[in-house]
């Protein structure tokens, strides 16, 4: 996982003095939890520790919280609070969350009052602020409570995503593949919304690069990807050189040019300047850097492979996959790919490094390599898709499952127990949803379960979810009676 820029998180407690909020330390407390968290989630964190008791005291602090250039805003109704506290605040970032924390008992006088304060303060942001759409977060808890942790560890990692999104280059080098035009995407809207940047490269740049590498260095590369695999089946050892090329080629270029991420055309404008299936190089430079690199020239895959990454907290980059077959009977579908998957998401039969099992095996001068053989490993798994207009975000839950069909040779594996938006969704739903809503047939995949942290971040950018369209006999037409 590359994370580039840590996000800015503010906190501010706020309260009045006819209530308790200093007695009981709920700053002290709140301030050295978020540091610990800091630590833990990897944002940087700028607190207003002096309570803040009046209109005044809040407008010093938003000044102060303004010149950190937050990317988030974490208000505490420390006790009690006043409605005009909030007014400066809510200009001191552009996200905003709300926390109140339990009083220390529930009986007796009232201590702290805090959860009606946050109660006014959301009722505030709707009324009075309701011409400016301002996105808030409701947080309730103890700042070590479990129910607390969860949420804001969501939104750190939410954050997190965006923060690096809207600094993110992606190298998009040859287009697309031949026929891809449903993956095309509007370059504006992804720079206005997301903030991601494309920046377009001829293949034949990347070639040249490839055919300049020191051979030493490629020895010594060649021989580490080998040794990665449980087996080598590809035809022609020159082969496996050239893709060895590519892939340190597309290595030093990401690292020259800054990229995040690479939408990497792999047919079939490679095949005829030099002679190989790439797959290896995506599939090596996901699982040893990091990098995502999507297949086929998918910009939009290539963006949400980077989502997925910038969410997980496990190491090595997620992958981009077709769904291939269904096995309604079991109510699983087949996720698969050409060879490009990183090898940690394999099963204990590993990796293997083979001949691309449908470019050119029905041409003369076939079969190209080199590709990746894998059967995933049972784990759970996390979807996600960005539109062309980088307005609507698909997000799926899902398991990679047992399966008495391995699936087809490639990097693959079945999935069932699948959840869209966090609800559960049966396999015609699903092929229903996706065809009706005109999906575009790529799907980026990672590891681990991640949809909590998908669906918010959906909410801060304002993007659309892909809701589901129940399995029908009848036409459906999106928007009309989908």
């Amino acid at each position: 996982m590359k994370i580039r820029h840590r996000p800015r998180i503010g906190y501010v407690g706020v309260s009045i003095s006819s209530y308790f909020g200093e007695r009981y330390q709920v700053r002290e407390t709140a301030v050295a939890a978020l540091q610990r968290y800091a630590g833990d989630l990897g944002f940087d964190l700028t607190a207003i520790e002096r309570p803040i008791l009046t209109e005044a005291d809040a407008t010093a602090a938003a000044a102060e919280l303004r010149a950190a250039d937050l990317d988030f805003l974490m208000i505490q109704n420390a006790a009690c609070s006043a409605g005009e506290q909030l007014y400066p605040l809510v200009d001191a970032a552009p996200r905003i969350g709300l926390w109140s924390v339990p009083d220390p008992r529930q009986d007796g006088e009232v201590q702290l009052h805090s959860l009606v304060s946050m109660n006014h303060f959301a009722s505030v942001i709707k009324t009075r602020f309701r011409d400016r759409d301002i996105p808030f977060k409701w947080f309730y808890g103890a700042p070590d409570s479990a129910g607390f942790r969860r949420r804001f560890e969501v939104t750190a990692r939410a954050l997190r995503a965006a923060t690096n999104l809207a600094r993110t280059r992606v190298g998009w080098i040859g287009g697309i593949s031949p026929g891809f035009v449903g993956m095309l995407p509007d370059e504006q809207a992804f720079q206005a919304r997301l903030g991601v940047a494309l920046v377009p490269l001829d293949l034949e740049e990347v070639v040249d690069r490839a055919k300049a590498i020191a051979p030493d260095r490629v020895a010594d590369a060649t021989r580490e990807i080998r040794a990665a695999a449980s087996s080598v089946t590809v035809s022609e050892d020159s082969a496996f050189d050239r893709v060895t090329r590519f892939y340190l080629a597309l290595h030093d270029l990401s690292q020259d040019m800054e990229f995040d991420t690479m939408a990497v055309q792999c047919w079939s404008t490679i095949q005829q300047l030099y002679g190989i299936a790439p797959c290896m190089a995506y599939s090596w430079l996901g699982s040893e850097h990091d990098m995502p690199v999507s297949c086929e020239g998918d910009v939009l895959g290539a963006v949400s492979m980077h989502v997925l990454n910038l969410l997980s907290e496990t190491r090595g980059s997620s992958t981009l996959l077709d769904l291939a077959a269904l096995d309604p009977d079991r109510q699983a579908f087949l996720m698969w790919h050409c060879g490009v998957t990183p090898r940690h998401f394999a099963n204990a039969d590993g990796i293997r490094w083979v001949d691309h099992v449908t470019l050119g095996r029905n041409a003369s001068d076939g079969p190209y390599g080199v590709a990746g053989d894998q059967v995933f490993a049972l784990q759970p798994v996390s979807i996600a898709y960005i539109n062309e207009f980088a307005d609507q975000l698909l997000v799926v839950k899902s398991e990679v499952v047992d399966h008495p069909s391995t699936g087809y040779d490639g990097t693959r594996g079945w999935l069932s127990k699948t959840y869209l938006n966090g609800e559960p969704i049966e396999l015609w739903d699903l092929i229903n949803t996706l065809t009706v809503r005109g999906h575009q047939h790529h799907f980026a995949m990672g590891q681990g379960d991640v949809t909590d942290e998908l669906m918010e971040l959906a909410a801060w950018k304002k993007m659309r979810l892909v809701e589901p369209v129940p399995y029908a006999d009848h036409l459906q037409r999106d928007g009309i009676n989908a």
